[in-house]
């Protein structure tokens, strides 16, 4: 699949209304936008799986606990729509506070289903280990929540790591999370230059959408120049995505082999003049 045009990699859906679903990537298309992801929120709470007792000599099925839980929606037949329009990505967005619940969704074969795999954390111990430890391709920090304490630290680990962090417009239009949501792109900004920063509309509501010239001028309120603003939803998002297919695919190794045209001999000869030209000079540099 090929990534190209301007990026929306948050757009929010229910799963149950089609219609919106398709007036909003609509709304994208015409605006410009060529790339998107649905986004698909779970909460931990949803993990909270009872274990049922076996009776004796029951043998054990080898399912997955959490294959209802974790499965992407089924918009196949929106994707076959927009098909030559718009390349459609489906995304996770975890809410926890808790970080073993991590582990859990990690063995879960449904995370695999989805392209994109981000974190939303609710406490502090939450947003250091997914900056730090965790294995995803994004980190939204909550725009309710204030008590977090954002650190270059924490940043730099995360962006070394590959770790992308997103800003969501529909955050900085609300005027409750306004102040929040500026206040930590700032800290991007401050901390790293905005490195691998990604903006979204994180929204699922059509009159939110915004053109993305109208975003890259927004983007001043982040503290983003014109060419960081741009990179924020064209080549930072490109790069999430070629890293999240990594993640997919796990570490390979690969080898390159190198050969020479020219003849083993013209290059001996080459050698060798040079090497008697440079004790020619250095004699004469000593000369003198």
């Amino acid at each position: 699949m090929s990534y190209h045009g301007f990026y929306d990699l948050c757009i929010n859906f229910d799963g149950q209304n089609k219609e919106n679903l398709r007036r909003l990537l609509s709304r994208l298309y015409e605006m410009g936008y060529r790339t998107v992801a649905i986004n698909q929120p779970l909460d931990e709470s949803a993990l909270e799986v009872e274990k049922k007792k076996k009776k004796k000599g029951e043998k054990a099925e080898n399912t997955d606990p959490l294959a209802t839980v974790v499965n992407p929606f089924d918009v196949e037949d929106v994707k076959k729509e927009f098909k030559g329009k718009l390349s459609i990505l489906s995304r996770l967005t975890f809410t926890f506070s808790d970080t073993a619940k991590t582990y859990t969704l990690g063995q879960s074969n449904g995370l695999k289903k989805f392209d994109l795999y981000g974190v939303m954390p609710k406490n502090q111990a939450a947003l250091q280990f997914a900056c730090s430890q965790l294995n995803v391709d994004i980190v939204t920090i909550n725009s309710t929540s204030g008590s977090f304490k954002f650190t270059r630290k924490l940043y730099l680990q995360a962006v070394e790591r590959g770790v992308h962090f997103e800003v969501r417009y529909a955050d900085a239009i609300e005027r409750s999370t306004r102040k929040t949501a500026i206040h930590y792109a700032h800290l991007f900004y401050v901390y790293g230059k905005s490195r691998n920063v990604i903006v979204s509309s994180g929204t699922g509501d059509y009159s939110r959408i915004r053109n993305p010239y109208d975003i890259i001028n927004l983007c001043a309120l982040f503290g983003l120049s014109e060419v960081k603003a741009k990179a924020a939803v064209l080549g930072q998002c490109h790069h999430l995505i070629l890293k999240a297919e990594g993640r997919h695919f796990g570490k390979a190794v690969f080898a390159i082999k190198i050969t020479d045209e020219s003849p083993a001999s013209d290059g001996d000869s080459e050698d060798e003049d040079e090497s008697e030209d440079d004790i020619s000079s250095s004699k004469k540099k000593m000369k003198l």
